[in-house]
């Protein structure tokens, strides 16, 4: 009886979970797809400004994508079914709530440390290749996510992904507007493709 009781629980527990997954699946689909078009479109936007003005102040476009990618997502899920308190979408939350800590803070904190080398007179440059450490940084993200979702497919096109884009910023001399293309990498194959495969978890 108490091994009935257990193999019971159990098969309650891994239901729920699958069901959460599915759940976040649904809810994640296209609001996956409107990001990773909003990153591909930004990257590109900022690398022919960047190329053609030579100024890499562009890269504040981020900023304003992100602004625009929170209202099209607020209005895009605010009437979706909510998705109840699991593991799985607490694991996601948590996962890219502080990717976007760590990404928007070592923007703040390049600028903060540049206008503190400026006051005092220092003509020294900062170089840190962002473009690597956020590459690794959203494939990472993206790669636990999939792990996380236990879909092998959305892992995959993670890791491919960071591949393409790291290949690319590593080829492309440090500073070249080339390396913001990375994002369009990601973008497409670690966003929008996941997108994608959500969107047809949930179709079936």
């Amino acid at each position: 009886m108490e091994n009935l009781s257990a193999e019971n629980s159990l098969r309650i527990i891994t239901e729920t979970l699958e069901r959460s997954r599915n759940a976040i699946a649904k809810n994640t689909g296209k609001p996956l797809i409107l990001w990773g078009a909003l990153v591909t479109l930004t990257s590109v936007v900022i690398w022919a400004l960047w190329a053609k003005s030579g100024s890499p102040m562009w890269n504040m476009l981020w900023f304003a994508m992100t602004i625009v990618g929170a209202i099209g997502t607020y209005f895009m899920t605010r009437n979706q079914e909510k998705v109840p308190e699991s593991e799985p979408k607490r694991i996601l939350g948590c996962v890219w709530k502080w990717f976007g800590f760590f990404a928007i803070g070592l923007y703040v904190l390049l600028w903060v440390t540049a206008l503190i080398l400026y006051a005092q007179g220092n003509e020294s440059v900062v170089t840190i290749n962002l473009s690597l450490i956020l590459s690794l940084m959203m494939g990472l993200c993206g790669a636990i996510s999939g792990a996380v979702m236990k879909m092998k497919s959305v892992t995959a096109a993670a890791v491919v992904a960071t591949i393409l884009a790291v290949l690319l910023v590593l080829l492309v001399p440090n500073g070249s507007p080339l390396q913001i293309l990375s994002f369009a990498i990601l973008g497409v194959v670690a966003l929008i493709v996941p997108g994608v495969i959500f969107q047809k978890k949930t179709a079936k």
